[in-house]
């Protein structure tokens, strides 16, 4: 007698699915980063000779540069001059420019050094109106006295600046203007962070005996 197999059939078992992979998330934007990855793209074209991109870098810093240079001038044509001279050598050096450094710190570096040349070979005028930013001040109100007030205590600031010596005014300007830290100064300058910390405590320091009639009584 044969015996006939019954028909095998698989055991039957709840399907288990397995959770879906969760989609990717973009984590929050970094202006910034994205700043900064721009301008390195920038760089790496006007290395190759892009004059399109080096007139954007142009476009894109001049106005940090001019304040530094106005900063150290105190003067308008001279703050132009100075920018126009550091781009100009930004411009020949391009090729030499490391990346160590923000693009905007190196700029700002040549724009320091050619402050620096042009104060030595031309007398430091007199400017007309306060740096903008340099000094966080109240503002003045409509009263002609507080309006009077202010202006005494810009000419007198802008005075007391031409007074410092070219090193602690350089310090005080890049911290104070361009809002550089300790170790961009020191990088900008090439001298020591505790040199760039002893430089700006003096130059406070001048400053408020200077302007020691202008503190709140």
């Amino acid at each position: 007698m044969i015996t006939i197999a019954a028909e095998w059939k698989p055991r039957t078992q709840p399907v288990v699915m397995s959770p879906a992979a969760p989609e990717p998330q973009e984590g929050p934007r970094d202006p910034k980063a994205e700043e900064r990855a721009y301008d390195r793209a920038l760089v790496a074209r006007a290395k190759e000779g892009d004059r399109d991109a080096f007139r954007e870098i142009y476009e894109r810093h001049r106005h940090k540069v001019y304040k530094v240079a106005y900063g150290m001038t105190r003067n308008q044509d001279d703050a132009l001059d100075v920018v126009q001279d550091a781009f100009v050598k930004a411009h020949r050096s391009i090729a030499r420019f490391e990346g160590r450094s923000s693009i905007s710190t190196w700029l700002c570096q040549i724009a320091t050094h050619q402050a620096i040349d042009l104060s030595r070979r031309r007398k430091v005028r007199k400017a007309d109106t306060l740096e903008e930013g340099l000094v966080a001040k109240k503002k003045a109100g409509d009263a002609p006295r507080e309006k009077a007030q202010a202006s005494e205590l810009s000419a007198a600031l802008s005075e007391a600046l031409g007074e410092l010596s070219e090193k602690h005014r350089s310090v005080f300007v890049l911290y104070t203007v361009k809002g550089l830290s300790y170790k961009e100064i020191a990088s900008t300058l090439e001298i020591s962070i505790g040199t760039v910390m002893s430089r700006l405590f003096y130059a406070r320091k001048n400053l408020q005996q200077m302007l020691a009639e202008f503190a709140p009584q």
